[in-house]
């Protein structure tokens, strides 16, 4: 095969020249005596043709050896041509939001005012150190790698449940003065309808808890999500139950009773029970707010003789319960009519104003994984309940059932810190290293199946708290200090 010489003209040129200086290099200084590079007798041409020759063979060789250099040349392009390429360098962290430093992550957290509710009697006692238990998790959490290389700093608040003004000034403290990323914990009781809004509405702020429902959804502009299911899933998820276990028939007449706060919500829940064929045949708001007990006790007698004049055969309860419970405990109603509510929350946590809980008895709610089934649970154990230990060792940390009414439980805090921690860090890190608002919901939509101790959890665009576990509860007081229990088994009804 012949093969192109591409610098064949240039060799001849330079054999040339070479053969010319050397013809010059015979002669004499006298150009008189320089015998001609050529004339009549050709043998000096044969000879000269002839070392010609033996150039050009020479010349062949040098080819070869060109032939050679250019493979070895080929073969170094084809040695580029394997090596991996460069890893890309990794996206600079970056000042990406309010409350982010290319090296922190400036989380606000609000905390219930446990020694203001046990001294106005709404609680029966507190939850232990609270802040600790936050202080212990976050350590822990930066230790381990913080969230995409970023420490998480925290600044905390205690609010009143019942306060307007109070809550207010948390709101404004966490998102205005200290401009937070993200809110944790956020508002409940009474207030919620307000002050959760005032994070994610009026100062666009990210909140990981609160009590979500759709009307308080409507007035936000920051993301927000919860480690339980939200009020609409939790009542789809009890009606659901209540159709599946046959205590909702078709046509049932039924009555709701909501408190001030919860107002809002009772249009969807009147909704939902129509969609499944049930008769809502009449409904009924508590004005007084919660801390006014003798008029909402007032209130409820009103009420509950609309509720036998409408001949309805069950009582749904949207929202926290206690207010609608005490009042059907005094009319001597419990028992005698099936009460449900969509806030297992609130259903657990009763408060001081129900002296005798047993009132409560047999309420039923839907409800995710029981505290017994969290606190055996393997991820909170290690998550949780190891690390609170570990950091405060004078931790009064037992089985949820095992406090009694009146002592401190730290259960409480720990399931729901932890939880509320743990889902903003799989929110967070699914984000990306330079968080935004658009990025923080991307990664959430992108949690289709993840775990948070206690259970299996997802999110979606409609999805807004991540519990996929639910079975039907019964509120019994005798369990621990009063809390409800299983009915049916777990059931994944995000599989």
């Amino acid at each position: 095969m012949t093969r192109n010489r591409p610098n064949t003209t240039l060799r001849l040129l330079a054999l040339l020249l070479s053969f010319l200086l050397l013809a010059a290099a015979c002669g004499g200084d006298d150009g008189d005596d320089a015998e001609p590079v050529s004339g009549d007798d050709g043998d000096d041409m044969v000879e000269t043709d002839d070392s010609d020759g033996d150039d050009m063979a020479d010349d062949g060789d040098m080819d070869d050896d060109a032939d050679d250099m250019d493979d070895d040349a080929d073969d170094g392009d084809m040695a580029d041509d394997d090596m991996a390429e460069p890893e890309p360098e990794p996206e600079p962290r970056t000042a990406s939001w309010r409350g982010i430093t290319e090296d922190t992550i400036t989380v606000g957290v609000a905390m219930l005012n446990f020694e203001l509710l046990v001294d106005i009697n709404l609680s029966p006692a507190g939850w232990g150190d609270q802040q600790g238990v936050w202080e212990a998790l976050i350590a822990n959490l930066n230790a381990n790698g913080g969230i995409n290389g970023r420490t998480v700093e925290a600044v905390y608040e205690y609010y009143s449940p019942i306060d307007p003004v109070d809550a207010e000034r948390v709101c404004t403290a966490l998102t205005e003065d200290n401009e937070v990323f993200a809110v944790l914990g956020g508002f409940v009781g009474p207030l919620a309808g307000t002050a959760d809004p005032c994070i994610t509405g009026l100062n666009e702020t990210i909140l990981i808890g609160g009590e979500i429902n759709a009307a308080e959804l409507a007035q936000s502009r920051a993301p927000w999500y919860h480690p339980s299911a939200t009020i609409e899933f939790s009542t789809d998820n009890l009606l659901g139950l209540l159709v599946e276990t046959g205590r909702l028939t078709e046509g049932m007449p039924v009555y709701v009773i909501a408190g001030r706060a919860a107002e809002a919500t009772v249009d969807p829940v009147v909704e939902a029970f129509e969609a499944r064929g049930a008769n809502v045949v009449g409904r009924s708001i508590i004005e007084a707010n919660d801390g006014e007990t003798l008029a909402q006790n007032q209130q409820m007698e009103v009420i509950l003789e609309r509720f036998k004049e409408s001949g309805a055969e069950a009582i749904m309860i949207p929202g926290n319960p206690a207010a609608t419970i005490r009042g059907i405990g005094l009319a001597g109603l419990n028992g005698q009519v099936p009460v449900w509510n969509n806030n297992p929350g609130g259903l657990n946590n009763l408060g001081e104003t129900i002296t005798d809980k047993s009132i409560a008895d047999g309420v039923l709610t839907s409800l995710g994984p029981t505290d017994t089934e969290i606190y055996e649970d393997s991820l909170y154990q290690s998550a949780c309940n190891d690390v609170v230990a570990a950091a405060m060792p004078d931790a009064d940390l037992r089985p949820p059932t095992d406090y009694a009414e009146g002592e401190e439980n730290w259960f409480n805090p720990v399931r729901r810190y932890c939880r509320h921690l743990a889902l903003f860090v799989e929110i967070a890190t699914a984000a990306g290293v330079n968080p935004t608002h658009d990025s923080f919901r991307a990664g959430a939509e992108s949690l289709t199946d993840f775990a948070l101790p206690g259970g299996a959890a997802s999110l979606s665009a409609t999805k807004l708290g991540a519990d996929d576990l639910v079975r039907l509860a019964a509120y019994d007081h005798t369990e621990g200090d009063g809390q409800t229990v299983p009915v049916t088994d777990l059931i994944d009804v995000f599989p």
